[in-house]
């Protein structure tokens, strides 16, 4: 990730360089120490105020929360280890740097196991040493944030996901129903292409999945998915999928995460965050970015069968490329291929299930079949499902999905 994140507990000013410089309250009853480390870090670029006195500083601590206190540990009335201790109390999550006399073995260790987070002896020959601990304890913090961001977010979503589950869970009708509302428009225009989406699940619900949506205003993305096995534990997983995928085009709004741009660094992702759930399931996964304004086609194609069909308005071919599917083993790698497509062009994905319900005896009869049909300019789904002799109300084997892309002149 990068950068540092704003969050609302602490300002991201506490990385220098975002949003402002880092806050540094200096704590010390010395006058002359207290003028030099603050030249010095005022000179290095910090905002500094200070206190002479532990209770100044308190004070100061509750009416302007600095990024990072460095604190004296002697000093009269309120010493350091006192301010240490309640700041450690009241704010955990603040940075607290601690400077002692030299050689004084027994005030690290107090200090530390009270919550310093870095100790400096003084007198400080090398203010660079000082100034290297300030930074490090300021990204410390920042890494903190973060991981409590990451968290919150981690933690909304798996709300989120449990709420689909107890649907589902509760009624198969709700069930349905919630699977079809988190699938996209069945057909939707988004910049210069038209998508055009079917689905018919083998069982009530489904394993596979279709999404397709704006990235940013030059790039479009889209998969399909097809869980191993049927019905509910299959439909929970393309559910799972839909929540990850989403979470990471958050990211990319949210913090510039590129993740979503790469392909094959997507599925990579994907594998281990499915492995990671320990679901007993894997997906077969096309996902691909269409660059709008190069016209360029990025992909990856984890372990999805048959491959997509790309119709120029002249023939149509299959695309080159199949690796490993999502969730299977840990492994698995993946690979980005790119494709700069014709000015007309139109992509027609499949779910297995469509072979499986084609009445040709071989494969190889089937994929002939699925090239001959994807061959028609202007098609959708309901044409699609006629030229290969599919009832869109049947009753099949397994899931049957279809998505069709076509760019619009």
């Amino acid at each position: 990730m990068d950068g540092c994140l704003k969050d609302v507990e602490q300002s991201d000013s506490a990385c220098p360089g975002a949003g402002g410089p880092a806050r540094v309250l200096v704590i010390e009853d010395d006058a002359v120490v207290r003028f030099n480390i603050v030249s010095y870090l005022e000179d290095s670029g910090f905002v500094v105020s200070e206190e002479a006195d532990g209770q100044g500083g308190m004070d100061a601590v509750q009416a302007t929360p600095p990024d990072l206190v460095l604190c004296d540990l002697r000093m009269p009335e309120l010493d350091g280890l006192e301010v240490l201790q309640r700041l450690h109390a009241d704010r955990p999550e603040l940075p607290v740097v601690v400077v002692s006399g030299t050689g004084v073995l027994s005030d690290a260790i107090e200090a530390l196991r009270k919550g310093a987070w870095d100790f400096v002896t003084k007198p400080i020959q090398d203010m660079a040493v000082l100034e290297y601990a300030i930074l490090g304890c300021l990204e410390k913090a920042r890494l903190q944030r973060e991981n409590r961001r990451f968290q919150r977010q981690l933690e909304r979503a798996n709300e989120q996901l449990r709420a689909y589950i107890e649907q589902l869970e509760q009624d198969a009708d709700a069930g349905r129903g919630l699977q079809q509302q988190l699938l996209p428009p069945i057909e939707r225009v988004l910049g210069a292409y038209r998508f055009n989406r079917y689905l018919l699940p083998s069982l009530y619900l489904s394993g596979d999945f279709v999404d397709y949506f704006v990235i940013d205003h030059a790039h479009v993305g889209f998969y399909l998915a097809d869980v191993s096995g049927h019905g509910v534990s299959s439909a929970f997983v393309a559910v799972l999928l839909k929540s990850l995928i989403d979470r990471h085009l958050a990211r990319y709004h949210e913090s510039g995460d590129r993740l979503l741009l790469d392909p094959a660094g997507l599925l990579t992702c994907l594998n281990a965050e499915l492995l990671a759930q320990q679901l007993d399931k894997y997906t077969t996964l096309f996902y691909g970015v269409i660059s709008t304004e190069q016209n360029r086609l990025s992909y990856s194609n984890g372990g999805h069968f048959p491959n997509p069909v790309l119709f120029d308005g002249q023939s149509a071919r299959f695309l080159d490329e199949r690796g490993f599917p999502v969730g299977l083993v840990r492994d698995a790698s993946f690979e980005t291929l790119t494709l700069d497509l014709p000015r007309h062009h139109q992509l027609v994905l499949c779910s297995d299930g469509v072979l499986d319900a084609l009445p040709a005896a071989s494969l190889a009869e089937k994929r002939v079949r699925l090239l001959e049909a994807a061959q028609r300019p202007g098609l959708d789904v309901d044409r699609l499902l006629a030229a290969l002799g599919l009832d869109p109300g049947g009753a099949y084997p397994d899931d049957i999905t279809l998505l069709i892309a076509e760019r619009m002149v």
